[in-house]
């Protein structure tokens, strides 16, 4: 009887948190690594923890997860399976949910102050209205993976950090700046101030043969603090914000394709950058 009562409180007690959500930037992530990633980097944005009562159950199950929580003071709930999926839908939640209380976007200007650019060769990733959410999260896991110096995205028509962002990214959320901001052109006119090189990485349509040869990944030198450029899905990167960019850079293609995936273009670009880089700090 005591089993079934504490799974009952929890599930009473995540309802009570579900219901209040819809008035608070509060969110849900799942699967053991996001969870792990943000309950080690900033545990006091985790409210409340909510594990499967099968795994509950287990001797060790999910042990080292449930000691730092408690550590921590942070609840954990046993709750059935079904309940997982009406937080986060029907998903590879591997048995644990966790509900924080807000997305962790950094200010532009805060974050600024944490660049080198008088020594260092930062490099930062501007998102110019990423729609896909796998995108996004695939994006930031790269850029993490590079040691980019953070990610800059606009507050609107843009994916924002959710469950499924936390997700793809493998927990990289956590381990990388997403910094922001109201206006894209604007903050690409900032970096320039902040001796910041800034590429929109693109097609250059109105390029010669010559100039598109000399337009593409492979014949750019990285020596410089560098801003990188994606476009959006569908369009690309807006002709607005080609105009504010220092150049534009292609990525050289085959076949007759036209376009890469935008996380598979920025991985591209990425590594190249990072390539170059590392034969600079030699």
């Amino acid at each position: 009887m005591l089993k079934y009562a504490s799974i009952l409180a929890g599930i009473f007690s995540a309802y009570s948190y579900t219901t209040n959500m819809k008035n608070k930037d509060s969110f849900y992530i799942y699967g053991k690594k996001p969870v792990e990633e943000q309950l080690m980097r900033n545990p006091g944005n985790v409210m409340r923890i909510f594990i499967s009562d099968k795994m509950a159950a287990k001797d060790g199950g999910f042990g080292p997860l449930r000691a730092f929580a408690k550590d921590q003071r942070i609840p954990i709930n046993p709750v059935t399976k079904n309940k997982i999926q009406d937080y986060v839908g029907e998903v590879n939640d591997q048995g644990v949910v966790a509900l924080l209380r807000r997305a962790e976007y950094q200010d532009f200007d805060e974050w600024m102050e944490t660049l080198d650019t008088e020594n260092g060769l930062p490099c930062v990733l501007i998102l110019d209205h990423i729609q896909d959410m796998h995108n996004f999260g695939a994006i930031l896991r790269t850029a993490a993976a590079t040691g980019v110096a953070g990610v800059i995205v606009p507050k609107d028509s843009q994916a924002p950090i959710n469950g499924t962002v936390y997700k793809t990214s493998a927990g990289a959320v956590a381990k990388i700046p997403v910094v922001r901001v109201s206006n894209i052109n604007q903050t690409v006119e900032k970096l320039k101030e902040n001796k910041f090189w800034t590429a929109a990485i693109d097609m250059d349509e109105e390029a010669t043969s010559k100039q598109q040869s000399q337009n593409e990944l492979w014949n750019q030198k990285f020596d410089t603090p560098m801003a990188f450029i994606m476009g959006s899905e569908g369009k690309g990167v807006s002709m607005k914000t080609k105009e504010h960019s220092d150049f534009i850079i292609s990525i050289p293609m085959e076949n007759d394709i036209e376009s890469l995936n935008v996380s598979v273009a920025a991985a591209v670009v990425l590594y190249e950058w990072k390539r170059q880089i590392e034969k600079v700090k030699k």
